[in-house]
């Protein structure tokens, strides 16, 4: 099956999730939580376009680019090595270039957008299959292009929500149930750990379900972690 073209630069192409209710978590911790209409990152950023971030603001760019720029051979894949407060800077310019509130999404978003309502324990499906995502035992052994796995896409058609990279969410590390309101989308808390979703190339079948939750301090970033945009409908 032929890859289909993912925007390197400039453009961020969003999908729009209808308002809803989600049961949001796995068996022993699920809960109903409504959601409203919101519109999320097809792909992950990729490092072409967190690298047009870097040129027109001077953010430090991630440490392991050459000359502080992503090598072409790795444009289309996610960016990575990005601390959570690197993608809030991101959000913030690319609000700017496009006229349109862009934020990270919250992590009963994210889980939406992968799951979709019927809750499947993967973005495909309730079975795991290596060639629908990149994971350690795909073999992968690093990150890959955004749109390597068509696959693997969510219900709603999102990309690349199992395995490559953890991506950042807005919401604080705190246990279920997930209450908005309770201050766990509070973004001025510069200390509060954040929860990652997705798994990444680092992981196995087990570890890119849908429903699994990471917290990680927001100053830290890795070889595997990236993030994707979200924004209101």
């Amino acid at each position: 099956m032929p890859r289909e073209a993912v925007p390197r630069i400039g453009s961020v192409e969003l999908i729009s999730i209808p308002a809803g209710d989600i049961l949001l978590g796995e068996e022993a911790d699920a809960h109903r939580v409504a959601l409203g209409a919101f519109a999320i990152g097809r792909f992950p950023v990729t490092a072409g376009q967190y690298g047009l971030f870097v040129r027109d603001t001077g953010q430090p760019p991630p440490p392991h680019w050459p000359d502080g720029r992503p090598h072409l051979l790795f444009a289309d894949h996610p960016v990575v090595h990005v601390s959570w407060f690197d993608a809030l800077a991101f959000c913030a310019w690319l609000t700017d270039q496009l006229g349109r509130a862009c934020r990270l999404p919250t992590e009963a978003e994210w889980e939406m957008a992968a799951r979709g309502p019927e809750r499947l324990i993967y973005p495909w499906g309730n079975t795991y299959f290596d060639e629908k995502c990149n994971t350690w035992t795909a073999g992968g052994g690093f990150t890959s292009p955004v749109d390597a796995f068509p696959g693997g896409a969510s219900p709603f058609g999102v990309m690349d929500m199992a395995g490559n990279v953890w991506e950042w969410c807005s919401s604080i590390a705190r246990d279920y149930p997930y209450v908005p309101a309770d201050g766990r989308e509070d973004l001025a808390d510069r200390e509060a750990w954040r929860v990652l979703r997705g798994g990444s190339w680092y992981d196995t079948g087990w570890g890119v379900r849908a429903a699994r939750r990471l917290g990680s301090p927001p100053s830290r970033s890795s070889q595997n972690t990236g993030f994707r945009i979200a924004c209101e409908p």
